[in-house]
C-alpha cells in the first residue's frame, strides 16, 4: 500500500499537466522566457517585462556586436539553460544579419535559408524549451556563417 502511495506521489507532477503535450527532453524555462510567453498570450495588456529588461541590459553590457559573437554567446547561454539570454543573443544576431550589408558572394542566398533561417529556428526551439534543437541550430548558423563555434579554453 505504501509503495502505491509513493508511486502516486512521484507521478503527481506528470499528471498535473492537465493533458497538455509535454515533450521529453525539454528544459524548464527560465523567468525571462516565461515572461515572454505571457506577453505573447496577452498582447493587449500593458507590457511589464522586468526580466526581459534585465536580460537586454546584460546583453548591452557584454558589448558583443557581431553575429558570430552573439551566436557564441547564445550557445553558452543555452548550455547554461539561460533561455532568455540565449533568445536575446539570437534575436540580436538575426538583426545584425538582416540589417548589415551582404558580401557579394552571398547576395543570392535567400533570407529563408542560411544563417538567418537557422537563427530563427534556434530562437523558436529555445522559446519552446527544446534546448538540444536550439544548440544544433545555433551551431548550424555558425557553420552557415563559415565560422564554427570556438571551443572554450
Amino acid at each position: 500500500m505504501r509503495l502505491a502511495l509513493v508511486l502516486l506521489l512521484a507521478a503527481a507532477p506528470a499528471l498535473a499537466h492537465h493533458g497538455e503535450h509535454h515533450p521529453t527532453g525539454l528544459a524548464q524555462l527560465d523567468a525571462g522566457t516565461r515572461e515572454m510567453q505571457r506577453a505573447r498570450q496577452n498582447p493587449a495588456a500593458t507590457p511589464f517585462v522586468p526580466e526581459q529588461n534585465r536580460t537586454a541590459a546584460q546583453a548591452d553590457a557584454a558589448g558583443i556586436d557581431d553575429a558570430a559573437g552573439l551566436l557564441n554567446a547564445a550557445h553558452a547561454a543555452l548550455r547554461a539553460r539561460r533561455t532568455a539570454q540565449a533568445i536575446e543573443s539570437l534575436e540580436r544576431a538575426e538583426s545584425r544579419l538582416l540589417t548589415r550589408s551582404t558580401p557579394a558572394n552571398r547576395a543570392g542566398v535567400a533570407v529563408d535559408q542560411g544563417p538567418v533561417a537557422r537563427i530563427a529556428a534556434a530562437r523558436r526551439a529555445a522559446s519552446a524549451g527544446d534546448l538540444q534543437t536550439a544548440l544544433r541550430e545555433t551551431d548550424a548558423a555558425l557553420v552557415a556563417l563559415e565560422r564554427p563555434r570556438r571551443r572554450p579554453r
